[in-house]
């Protein structure tokens, strides 16, 4: 069980549009499978510069890290204060399953309304990890995976870099190739890689949505209280920030 605090907030031209479109919220809380509302509390609609906005505080439940995950993306909260449970340990097998559905959700939004995240390209990246840095960093809480992810290059090389040196900081390379997809007109980047822990993963994840992860080791994945919130957070900041570029655009 996960149980947190979301704070959601509603914008209007009207404030009984504001206040309604929470309640709807509400309502469909309570009838998502896997979520329990413990308890809401809705605040004022207050008026600035012709716009009402009104943020509701909803303490839930939720059955499981997917169930959690899903809400963040499906209700977008301004905030996520997780309450419970201090940690999360998780089998590699059922994070990887909850990893690979949070992939599937993104990979779907970014295709449907073309936005993604832009990569700035590094002119050096490091690639090698000897045999003594990679047990230290398994130590240290880092996973050992295999990614396999899709970047737009003008060559295998440029596409090395471009990945790795967006990666680099959160997750040292061991070993990494490029090959050219003819279907997409992309280059597939496979890396060996060690996240310095399971929300380092998680974040690249977001933004390469890979067409492969694979987890080596360990063969159990531990979140602290910090790792859900930031989870949630980001999740939620992707879709507000695309839906806010979508609304400008």
């Amino acid at each position: 069980m996960i149980r947190a605090e979301f704070m959601i907030e509603s914008q209007s031209n009207s404030r009984e549009a504001a206040v309604a479109a929470l309640r709807e919220l509400e309502e469909k809380l309570r009838a998502e499978q896997g979520v329990n509302v413990l308890r809401v509390e809705h605040g004022d609609a207050l008026e600035q510069e012709g716009l009402y906005s009104c943020i509701t505080q909803l303490e839930l439940e939720f059955a499981d890290l997917r169930s959690y995950l899903k809400a963040a993306i499906a209700y977008g909260p301004s905030a996520i204060y997780v309450l419970s449970p201090e940690k999360l340990v998780l089998s590699t097998k059922e994070f990887l399953l909850t990893l690979g559905e949070v992939i599937r959700v993104l990979r779907e939004f970014y295709s449907r309304y073309r936005v993604g995240f832009e990569l700035e390209p590094e002119e050096r990246v490091r690639i090698g990890i000897d045999e003594y840095d990679a047990e230290e960093l398994m130590k240290g809480g880092a996973l050992h995976v295999k990614l396999v992810a899709e970047v737009s290059a003008s060559s295998e090389e440029e596409a090395v870099r471009l990945f790795v040196g967006d990666i680099g900081d959160e997750a040292p390379v061991m070993k990494a190739k490029s090959t050219f997809n003819r279907e997409s007109g992309a280059y597939l980047v496979a890396v060996e890689a060690f996240p310095l822990d399971a929300r380092a993963l998680f974040s690249i994840a977001v933004r390469h949505v890979p067409v492969l992860v694979e987890v080596l080791e360990p063969e159990q994945v531990t979140l602290s209280i910090v790792d859900l919130q930031d989870m949630g957070l980001d999740l939620a900041g992707v879709f507000f920030e695309a839906s806010q570029m979508l609304a400008l655009g």
